[in-house]
């Protein structure tokens, strides 16, 4: 058993998604503010480029949400749940969020149930001061699991708007390697984030993070393994977040973390909103 899991390891690390070219900081200069380093030119290129990024409004998907961390926590949405975001500010929508139907939103730090009939159920105006993350054991209530996939959303389906937004800071470490620093103003995982692309392509392969609304301790990489087209826009339809042996290292091949599947997903313009 110990064999076969050495092995899995090394193939998962090594031909893989998860693998990833050990790139050395021969940059540490962050791009001047709203300026594209080649790496992040590219990557915008892939997923549909600048102008439409910038005509878009809003992101409209159906995804499956699964995975350890879910089970550990004791709460998780439905199924096939609906998941519409802005594109420019932080405010997501999970339709459904729980079993009875009910509606959680995201608005910036702020976080709210609603029922069906749209009656305020609960709400917390900075789900920061109420993180339940003493370990990945410590059980979430709802809107702790509303805060932590509403941003976590509206940061994966925004990476290619972000790239133009000049209240992050982005690096170019080395080639295909960006590294961001998302400051203390928006709801992210963590302030300090990378991204790795593919050199070739421009499209997303890896993002390593500290998910500090799970757990502070953890060190995680969200690996992409499928992308698809929607309207000629590709994006990431199958990710798996594994916990990582060291920051920005080689990953554990299961359990997987979390597991996301996309099963609908659209970018909406402003013009047809």
């Amino acid at each position: 058993m110990g064999l076969s899991y050495a092995l899995w390891t090394v193939y998962e690390n090594t031909l893989t998604p998860a693998a990833t070219t050990q790139v050395s900081a021969t940059n540490t200069t962050p791009s001047a503010r709203g300026e594209l380093s080649p790496t992040a030119a590219r990557a915008l290129r892939a997923y549909g480029g600048e102008a439409v990024w910038k005509a878009a409004s809003a992101v409209e998907s159906t995804v499956t949400v699964g995975g350890l961390l879910f089970q550990l926590k004791g709460i998780n949405i439905p199924p096939h749940a609906r998941i519409t975001l802005d594109i420019r500010r932080p405010h997501t929508v999970i339709q459904p969020v729980d079993a009875s139907g009910d509606i959680g939103i995201l608005d910036g730090f702020s976080v709210m149930i609603l029922a069906p009939s749209g009656k305020i159920l609960e709400q917390r105006a900075d789900a920061r001061e109420h993180l339940q993350n003493a370990s990945v054991n410590t059980r979430w209530d709802l809107l702790n699991l509303v805060y932590f996939l509403g941003y976590a959303f509206w940061g994966y389906y925004t990476l290619p708007y972000q790239l133009l937004r000049t209240d992050i800071e982005w690096t170019e470490l080395g080639a295909g390697l960006l590294q961001a620093d998302y400051g203390t103003n928006l709801p992210v995982h963590s302030r300090i984030q990378r991204f790795w692309f593919d050199k070739t392509l421009g499209l997303l392969k890896r993002n390593d993070y500290t998910p500090v609304a799970a757990t502070p301790t953890a060190r995680v990489a969200n690996v992409v393994f499928e992308h698809e087209v929607s309207g000629g826009i590709a994006y990431t339809s199958k990710r798996r977040v594994k916990t990582s042996l060291d920051q920005y290292g080689w990953v554990l091949p299961f359990p997987d973390f979390i597991t996301i599947d996309v099963e609908a997903w659209r970018l909406v313009s402003r013009a047809s909103a």
